[in-house]
């Protein structure tokens, strides 16, 4: 008889051991899919920034491309001529100058 209450200690081991592997394989599979999905998550989160940035990036080359067209546009006599007119008020000699009463 004794040989089998020592053959039922061990398959309660055995089970003992495998349910073990099981939970430690659950727990394990759990904190794997929690670690994936965050990462998705944070790689979410930088893909918008990068898009972010990069549209931010775009502008501000736009601006920049407009500037420098404006700064070499300031240096013709054409513009100073335009701002000359319009903001300051200046004409040219001998140039007469209509003022719309209807205004």
């Amino acid at each position: 008889m004794r040989k089998k209450t020592d053959l039922n200690d061990t398959y309660k081991s055995k089970k003992k051991k495998f349910k073990l592997v099981h939970l430690f394989v659950v727990v394990f599979g759990i904190y794997f899919v929690y670690t994936l999905v965050g990462q998705q998550i944070q790689i979410n989160k930088y893909d918008s920034q990068i898009q972010m940035y990069t549209a931010d990036i775009k502008n501000k080359t736009d601006l920049i491309e407009y500037y420098n067209k404006q700064k070499n546009n300031i240096q013709t006599d054409e513009y100073i001529e335009s701002v000359a007119r319009e903001t300051l008020g200046y004409v040219k000699p001998y140039e007469k100058i209509f003022i719309d009463a209807n205004k």
